[in-house]
């Protein structure tokens, strides 16, 4: 749990890296960066909703001790978290290397 929420946070901090230098004086010069955002936010929002939609229990009627025992055990498996890691880590380097690229 640590690495997601340790992963999640590198790539916030990418993220308000590119919203500042977007939002810079030279943001016109930034020719690979502008497409790569919008493909990353969209990908990234599908993932988010994908997770919190495995998070937050349904609506449907449960009896309250079992909507408890959900609520305790943590609902990824390890190669479920390796995986999301993965994604946003690639997503990161991209950006990363897209602001380092433009800037040059």
């Amino acid at each position: 749990m640590n690495d997601l929420m340790n992963g999640i946070v590198a790539l916030q901090t990418a993220f308000q890296q590119v919203k500042n230098l977007a939002g810079g004086p030279g943001a016109t010069k930034l020719v690979a960066l502008k497409p790569l955002l919008e493909s990353s936010s969209l990908e990234l929002e599908r993932e988010f909703n994908r997770m919190l939609q495995i998070l937050q229990p349904g609506l449907r009627q449960k009896t309250k001790k079992k909507l408890l025992r959900q609520r305790l055990k943590w609902p990824f498996q390890k190669a479920d978290v390796e995986q999301i890691l993965q994604l946003l880590e690639r997503h990161k380097s991209a950006l990363t290397f897209a602001m380092n690229s433009d800037q040059m």
